[in-house]
């Protein structure tokens, strides 16, 4: 049964677990084992961005999470089992840093904002949707912001300080500065505003 179980997709192993109403199935546990090593490899990029977060915690909470997309994906919401599940584990991942950033005594930045992290209301499924139809902005940033610009906009978009960014990066504070200012300028130029 479980070989048999390996061979399905995604989607129909969800429409098993559901059928049967136990996320303790079989399927359960196949799909545990196909997302195990994202969810590892998450974690491992999440402890090297955040030194205050603890490995086994991330992948803890981030097993949580894809726990938490199993139960609760919903397929005719539009999205893929695997991008519900990637943002079902980012956001458990996020809720663990932010409880180590504000554990943590080092951390003495007051200008980071964790209302940034918390839930906004919104249906997890709505917030895929949504970062979907974002895709096609991005995919245009990309062409025309350099990886470093894109990746300074994207951490300041998300209420991370210039020092937070710079330390993240390994660049200082002015660089980030000045790779916010030309990603702006870029921005209006290419984009008409």
């Amino acid at each position: 049964m479980v070989t048999e179980n390996k061979k399905l997709s995604d989607e129909e192993l969800l429409r098993n677990i559901k059928s049967t109403d136990k996320i303790s199935s079989g399927e359960a546990a196949v799909l545990v084992e196909r997302y195990m090593n994202i969810v590892r490899v998450k974690a491992l990029t999440t402890a090297a961005r955040y030194p205050s977060a603890d490995f086994d915690d991330l992948f803890s909470d981030g097993l949580m999470g894809l726990l938490k997309a199993i139960r609760y994906y919903n397929e005719e919401k539009g999205a893929s089992f695997a991008t519900f599940a990637s943002l079902c584990v980012d956001t458990s991942m996020k809720t663990c840093v932010a409880k180590s950033l504000k554990a943590s005594p080092a951390n003495k930045d007051d200008d980071f904002d964790f209302s940034a992290l918390q839930d906004d209301g919104k249906a997890t499924e709505d917030i895929i949707i949504d970062k979907e139809r974002d895709g096609e902005f991005y995919k245009k940033l990309s062409g025309i912001l350099t990886a470093k610009e894109m990746s300074v906009l994207d951490m300041y978009l998300r209420h991370f300080s210039y020092q937070q960014i710079g330390e993240v990066l390994g660049i200082k504070e002015k660089s980030v500065d000045n790779a916010l200012q030309r990603a702006k300028s870029k921005i209006r130029h290419n984009l008409g505003k």
